[in-house]
């Protein structure tokens, strides 16, 4: 894989970027979103998070087995109960036709050239059962192009359309494409409030006003 942002200090990127917004705050952001998630796929029994980072997503996940991947060590930050991996996701052992849903939430946008996005998704592909599911979550170019390169993380320009195509090359099914859903940045105060996200996720028609971040499922064809 081409290099991306390895040189950039991303622990101090996030600490700056999310001051004043605390991991509790998240984590009950985070719940809310994991359960509509979860219920949209259909509460998959077993789940892999690639690019966990501080584990908001696997910590809320009701799976029966929980997975996460990340390059740097952070299980201080997940809970007990997760099988956990460090690394590239090209050298570290995960079974292979396993996973019930693999979700990759605000990563995709961080390597380097289309065809890490490509080579990405086809290592994922490997750990998918026949008739898994892969979603896909991040910052949808098309609606927030002002705001995109703010992240000092940013490197590659995705709309839902670009993932799509990136998915049928890989030989994934697409099921459905939000191509608006949340907002950009967890940032927003009003995205902090558990009460106002579960009325968001609850009514369709604020994704259309806030959403900036496209949600795609695909399967892995049975075939």
């Amino acid at each position: 894989m081409s290099e991306q942002n390895q040189k950039l200090n991303l622990a101090k990127v996030y600490q700056f970027r999310f001051a004043g917004l605390t991991q509790e705050k998240k984590d009950a952001t985070w719940a809310l979103v994991t359960r509509w998630i979860e219920s949209k796929i259909g509460n998959p029994r077993s789940v892999l998070d690639p690019a966990a980072g501080r584990g908001e997503f696997i910590t809320s996940s009701q799976a029966i087995e929980r997975w996460a991947c990340d390059l740097s060590d952070q299980r201080t930050s997940w809970p007990t109960g997760v099988t956990t991996r460090f690394g590239d996701i090209y050298e570290i052992n995960l079974p292979e036709n396993y996973f019930d849903l693999i979700f990759v939430s605000n990563f995709l946008e961080h390597l380097a050239t289309p065809d890490d996005v490509y080579n990405y998704l086809m290592q994922l592909r490997k750990s998918l059962k026949p008739g898994g599911k892969l979603a896909i979550m991040g910052p949808n170019f098309r609606y927030c192009a002002n705001e995109y390169y703010d992240f000092a993380d940013h490197l590659l320009p995705l709309t839902h359309r670009t993932i799509e195509e990136q998915l049928a090359a890989a030989d994934f099914q697409n099921q459905f494409t939000i191509s608006r859903f949340l907002p950009l940045s967890f940032r927003s105060q009003r995205f902090s409030n558990p009460w106002l996200v579960k009325l968001y996720l609850a009514v369709p028609i604020f994704w259309r006003l806030f959403g900036k971040q496209f949600f795609i499922v695909a399967t892995r064809p049975t075939d």
